[in-house]
């Protein structure tokens, strides 16, 4: 949820924005959103639609990564209980302080780094491996993935050190996050189905929450970069993506990920959460506000600074326009922000030199679905009090786009968006109001 709504909510447009944009928060929430779709009945672990009889195991362990992946593992501990032999949980942070009174003895929570690994991610990742390499067949192996598990699960020193190389030359060129993953897939020793074969005879229940993809054709091998699931790129095509942005792919310990159809007959990959669950409570609570409300795309991509433009064309009067997505920046100057911020601020110079929209009867707004926009800020909103505000302080806001620093412009207006880090990361959240 937004934690500074009553600073920011400066008129009826920015309140009804900042309502829907709660409403997303809500849906996703980790321990509510598990609460409504995982459950124990009797021996019978249910999730989606799918049973697992626990009777059939001798044994149930868990593993999570990812950002989130602690509220992830405290809330599947919850509905296991005593069956729940042993788990461990890696993410950015530890779950809350609060909560260490109640958290199952069982579960090892670690910590790591994220976007890029660190000898932290290594030494957390190493624990994971160890734990699925000891299963055996009557064994089952509950897998909670997140957006992050990408980096968070980095297995050898060469996996961290060609990562660190290859991983921000793509991300400073603007690489689309599946070309991003399709070169993690085959740097790494776990990526790719690589956890699913080291876990190999046990039965394996991944419970994906998915960052990257937002349509009913999903590919969950692109989540985390697909851990358990069968990976159907190849170690040519992470060759010709290094060629593409002007890596030497030979410099690189590049591998196949695994093709025996044996390590995936006993893996079911599960989808548990996405941008849809977020979109459409939004959507509900725009059609409470009395808006129009219209989901624009729910596969944005691109540059963050342009994203707005189509959105911004088409809103009318009465409506609220949502969309999903994951966008890129590409980095040009030495500021600071996240593509969020950069998305918002883009829309914002739009708006002032190709539209005359009255004060207060507009917004927009930007943020990650899990609260972490590169910075401690979400993401951002604005509209014309961003304007005056910009221009009593004698802000230029073409040179901070310029220079990448949307955070410290939308600091300087107090048009940050601050949440509660409690969701599921399901990509980023916009959405765009004009009221009558």
């Amino acid at each position: 949820m937004v934690k500074n709504l009553a600073e920011l909510a400066k008129s009826p447009a920015r309140e009804k924005a900042l309502e829907i944009l709660n409403a997303g928060y809500e849906a996703i929430n980790i321990r509510r959103l598990v609460s409504r779709k995982v459950r124990l009945e009797g021996s019978l672990f249910k999730v989606e639609g799918r049973e697992f009889d626990l009777k059939e195991y001798n044994r149930v362990f868990l593993v999570a990564f990812g950002k989130g992946a602690a509220d992830f593992a405290l809330a599947v501990a919850g509905v296991l209980g005593d069956r729940l032999e042993r788990g461990i949980a890696l993410d950015i942070i530890k779950p809350e302080a609060e909560l260490l009174e109640v958290i199952p003895e069982r579960i090892e929570f670690l910590t790591g780094t994220h976007p890029l690994p660190s000898a932290a991610n290594i030494a957390a990742t190493k624990k994971i491996a160890g734990l699925a390499d000891r299963l055996g067949k009557r064994d089952l192996l509950l897998v909670l993935v997140t957006g992050g598990g990408s980096s968070l699960l980095t297995a050898s020193e060469r996996e961290f050190t060609d990562a660190l190389v290859a991983i921000t030359t793509l991300t400073k060129a603007g690489a689309p996050i599946n070309e991003l993953n399709t070169v993690r897939k085959h740097l790494g020793e776990l990526k790719g189905g690589g956890l699913a074969r080291l876990a190999y005879p046990a039965t394996v229940v991944s419970l994906i929450a998915c960052d990257v993809c937002y349509r009913a054709d999903i590919d969950l091998s692109l989540v985390a970069s697909g851990p358990t699931v069968e990976d159907k790129s190849t170690k040519r095509e992470a060759e010709e993506i290094l060629t593409r942005y002007g890596l030497n792919p030979y410099l690189f310990n590049l591998r196949e990920t695994p093709k025996e159809e044996m390590y995936f007959e006993r893996v079911e990959n599960i989808l548990v959460a996405c941008n849809q669950d977020a979109l459409a409570a939004m959507e509900e609570k725009a059609a409470e506000l009395g808006l129009s409300a219209k989901i624009f795309s729910t596969a944005v991509a691109g540059e963050a600074r342009n994203v707005f433009h189509a959105i911004l064309d088409k809103i009318e009067p009465g409506e609220v326009a949502l969309a999903g997505g994951e966008t890129t920046v590409k980095i040009r100057g030495r500021g600071r922000g996240g593509r969020n911020q950069e998305a918002v601020l883009g829309g914002l110079r739009y708006v002032y030199g190709h539209k005359d929209w009255p004060g207060g009867t507009w917004a927009i707004i930007s943020a990650a679905s899990d609260g972490r926009d590169n910075t401690p800020a979400a993401g951002a909103m604005g509209d014309n009090f961003t304007f005056e505000a910009a221009r009593k302080q004698g802000l230029d806001m073409v040179k901070f786009l310029d220079d990448n620093d949307s955070f410290n412009f939308l600091a300087a207006t107090g048009d940050l968006i601050y949440a509660d880090r409690k969701s599921f990361n399901v990509a980023d959240l916009m959405l765009a109001v004009r009221e009558k």
